[in-house]
């Protein structure tokens, strides 16, 4: 029985995410993407049928789309993502790790390393299509599980070909902590990962910490969650953050990301660890704003690793440019294998694996 995959958005560049799955008589939609910036509208959900929905993870180009279902399309997500859902939208539970059947279709979901709550996404539909939504091999704390074979991988690049180590942009950024500075970061991302760094880096310097509450919250809720949840040996860490007072002239300050902007923190140099909007990358070209990549997002070597572990015969890079020498540099890496359209099936040919060499997913 064949399988056919509709890429609605997520190709060609950074943008919301929105992948059909049609198999078995069935149209599954992989996340429901929202716009990454203010005023901008999303055009995937037009004329949109499917059956069932779903979600990843709780992150605005996974889950802002959401408003622009049917209220009465079957949604699941874990309960840790519920929260982030419009009031009274009714949802399913996936499980964090396990499996589960929709519509017919044996689901398995495992963590990705990238949010509280958030998971990948097998289905196993002929030789398998695998959805890594956002996930990341270097988090501190979100494990990431290994996933079943699967011959068709939709995969996170929103790095693009950027190879760097997390211990190498961390380094990078420990050499800006002698100033007063303040992270506006997701709050159910890499916030969670930074603060008990944050807090090491500040006693090892002496200087003032302040965490905001929701990133409290959230940090709460994870150590609340079973330890297999979590990266070994991360829950007296986490306990610490808790248990620290606030300054409220705190020299570091992490925040939950509001939009924050210059003027608010007069006193503070922002520091940005992710994605930059345009108004963002305005101030960084002004050096109104200073930024430096915390990884939350599969790198390249890292992409290639997850391909070759699946088995994978076709593998598109999401969330990426795919012209021009960003398109060679991915020929390169993914050889026959690489996937750049927006419409792909299992009865094309399969590709040959590239030449770059296989190292196993870490745990």
């Amino acid at each position: 029985m064949s399988v056919n995959i509709e890429i609605l958005s997520g190709l060609g560049d950074k943008g919301p995410a929105a992948i059909v799955v049609e198999a078995q008589g069935k149209r599954l939609l992989l996340d429901a993407g929202g716009a990454l910036h203010p005023g901008e509208t999303i055009t995937w959900p037009h004329c949109l049928e499917v059956d069932a929905v779903l979600i990843s993870h709780d992150h605005i180009d996974h889950i802002g789309g959401v408003t622009q279902l049917p209220p009465n399309l079957p949604l699941y997500c874990t309960p840790l993502v519920a929260k982030s859902l419009p009031l009274n939208r009714q949802w399913r539970p996936l499980p964090e790790r396990g499996s589960l059947e929709v519509e017919g279709i044996k689901i398995t979901t495992g963590q990705a390393g990238h949010s509280l709550g958030g998971v990948w996404l097998h289905l196993a539909v002929e030789d398998g299509v695998f959805y890594s939504g956002d996930a990341c091999f270097e988090s501190r704390l979100f494990p990431f599980d290994t996933p079943p074979p699967a011959k068709m991988a939709l995969l996170d690049a929103s790095y693009g070909v950027y190879d760097q180590s997390q211990q190498a942009c961390i380094h990078a950024i420990s050499e800006h902590l002698s100033q007063p500075l303040v992270f506006p970061v997701p709050a159910t991302g890499r916030a969670l990962e930074m603060a008990p760094w944050l807090l090491e880096m500040a006693e090892m310097r002496g200087v003032t910490l302040a965490i905001d509450s929701v990133i409290r919250a959230n940090l709460a809720a994870l150590l609340a969650m079973p330890a297999t949840l979590r990266r070994s040996g991360t829950e007296a860490a986490i306990t610490k953050v808790l248990a620290r007072p606030d300054d409220e002239n705190a020299q570091l300050t992490l925040v939950s990301d509001r939009d924050d902007c210059p003027a608010q923190w007069p006193h503070h140099q922002l520091l940005h660890t992710g994605y930059l909007t345009p108004e963002r990358c305005a101030q960084l070209a002004a050096k109104e704003v200073l930024w430096q990549r915390w990884n939350v997002h599969l790198r390249a070597s890292h992409l290639v690793a997850l391909a070759n572990q699946l088995g994978a015969t076709q593998v598109v890079p999401l969330f990426t440019r795919l012209t021009g020498p960003s398109l060679t540099e991915w020929q390169k890496l993914l050889g026959r294998r690489l996937c750049a359209t927006h419409g792909l099936s299992n009865d094309a040919c399969s590709p040959t694996y590239s030449t770059l060499g296989s190292f196993a997913c870490p745990q």
